[in-house]
């Protein structure tokens, strides 16, 4: 993860947008290559990622953020570029063990140039504001927003969120290190202190699982744990900053597996941690590939086996099934795929045209890398299973830099409506798009009303989660504050998150009202 901050999160927290991944690069000798710039560019830069478009991103970005570090992952010295700029001895040690970097060139310095003169040829100056965006919003009045303070701890700065149907308990995770369990009517119930921000929380038979990420921020160090119930008791260690988590029992023994999203940085993994027989979680690597970001444990072809949905960032984005085969064999297929550029943050499953088969909601909007520019390829996107691993874009919905999703009949219709958050918004006239609430108007046309809140402070979260909070019968949404902004934001806005006294917001569905 290249950005700082939310690739610490997002990346952890799940952001991830690193434009180039070439940790495993390999050419066929059989591969035949035009020893051109669009040649040299489609076979090089398609090895270890989707092929973006050289007319998504700037010139200047690409002169001055992407190139180099296309240069480095290809063994190319880039003028006054140091790949490992602030990497510790050890960190050093773990990039240069694994040939993150290549000792020795993969061009000659006349193919390089080819290659990069070609992608600056094909950028564009500059990327125009959309803005039909302006007026596209309603106002939103089925919600109304409550911001909640849930301690005195400034500014706030929550990395984690998820809601316990069955103690009606909102877990909450802190950058400083400390978990709180919060109950509307009666505020915070238990403080619970812990080595490293918790980014995720699982349920499972009375007990919740922590995943502490380690180091919020990139590194290549392995100091993320996963811990039960109080914080203290290590079931995983070592872990290469673990972002997401799913505990269930996938072989149906009696014993819950555990399934970490390593999202780490240029190195990471998607594992499975089963007991062995001495009650010992140990690591089974799925997929040994960093920017593992979010997982689901669900039985996707119908043969009665559990198996393991996962989506990747951070370079090769992506969203694999892990078909279980056997007792817990996986046949890992790849099901969706997208330009490196993209920022992909988060996924959800849900059965949205009600056919019985799990369709896939992702969302791409990160943008604390390489190229902090607004996208108009940001938003997100209904991915329709259509069976035999084949899914289907067939909705999109463009959002500057959203990071959260949320798929839920909120309005009682019987459709599927949506609630998306945004990190990386405009910070100019479409800051309010931080929040978007998509009415589902007809679900067999895809078409959605969109709806914002003016704010004086705009939403600014990570985290995302529904729930009906208030025990009235229709679904909430609850974000936790992140007063933190990775990249530059207005001094203004900025003092305002920062000094925002409130943890958590609150969007109260009226419907029920």
């Amino acid at each position: 993860m290249g950005g700082r901050l939310t690739k610490v999160l997002f990346s952890s927290l799940y952001l991830g947008v690193a434009l180039v991944g070439f940790n495993s690069f390999t050419v066929k000798k059989s591969v035949t290559i035009k020893d051109d710039g669009k040649g040299l560019f489609t076979t090089y830069c398609a090895i270890c990622h989707m092929l973006p478009n050289p007319a998504s991103l700037t010139k200047n970005i690409w002169q001055l953020h992407v190139l180099p570090v296309m240069a480095s992952r290809m063994g190319i010295i880039y003028p006054n570029y140091d790949p490992l700029k602030g990497l510790s001895e050890e960190e050093r040690k773990i990039v240069n063990k694994n040939g993150i970097i290549p000792e020795n060139p993969m061009l000659t310095d006349k193919q390089w140039d080819q290659l990069k003169n070609y992608i600056l040829k094909n950028a564009p100056d500059s990327i125009p504001l959309d803005r039909s965006r302006l007026t596209r919003d309603s106002k939103l009045t089925q919600f109304v927003r409550n911001d909640v303070q849930v301690d005195e701890q400034l500014p706030s700065l929550i990395t984690g969120l998820k809601y316990d149907k069955d103690t009606k308990k909102l877990w909450i995770g802190s950058y400083y290190n400390k978990v709180l369990t919060w109950q509307p009517r009666i505020g915070v119930v238990d403080i619970i202190p812990t080595k490293s921000p918790v980014v995720d929380f699982s349920f499972y038979k009375g007990d919740v699982y922590f995943t502490q990420i380690g180091k919020l921020y990139p590194t290549e160090l392995s100091t993320g744990q996963i811990t039960k119930n109080d914080g203290s008791s290590v079931l995983a260690g070592a872990l290469h900053r673990p972002v997401n988590t799913a505990v269930e029992d996938l072989n149906n023994d009696g014993t819950p597996e555990i399934v970490v999203c390593n999202f780490g940085n240029k190195l990471g993994s998607l594992s499975l941690f089963k007991k062995d027989k001495k009650g010992k979680y140990k690591e089974d690597v799925l997929l040994p590939q960093a920017g593992a970001i979010k997982c689901y444990v669900q039985d996707m072809n119908g043969d009665g086996k559990k198996d393991i949905v996962a989506m990747f960032s951070q370079g090769d984005e992506s969203v694999y099934i892990f078909y279980q085969t056997d007792n817990l064999k996986f046949k890992a297929k790849r099901v969706l795929r997208f330009p490196p550029n993209y920022g992909t943050t988060d996924m959800v499953l849900t059965d949205y045209n009600r056919d019985g088969l799990t369709d896939i909601i992702t969302v791409h909007g990160d943008n604390a890398d390489y190229s902090n520019i607004l996208k108009p390829y940001h938003g997100v996107r209904i991915n329709i299973n259509e069976g035999n691993s084949v899914f289907a874009e067939k909705f999109f919905y463009p959002i500057y830099g959203v990071t959260r999703v949320l798929a839920e009949d909120f309005d009682k219709d019987g459709d599927i409506d949506l609630a998306a958050s945004a990190f990386f918004p405009d910070m100019g006239p479409l800051v309010d798009e931080s929040f978007v609430y998509l009415e589902n108007m007809n679900s067999a046309k895809y078409n959605f009303k969109a709806y914002n809140l003016k704010s004086d402070v705009p939403l600014k979260s990570l985290t995302l989660e529904k729930a009906d909070i208030d025990g009235d019968g229709d679904v909430d949404i609850i974000a936790g504050n992140f007063a933190q902004s990775p990249g530059a934001a207005p001094p203004e806005l900025d003092k305002k998150w920062k000094a925002a006294t409130y943890g958590l917001i609150i969007y109260l569905n009226t419907l029920k009202k």
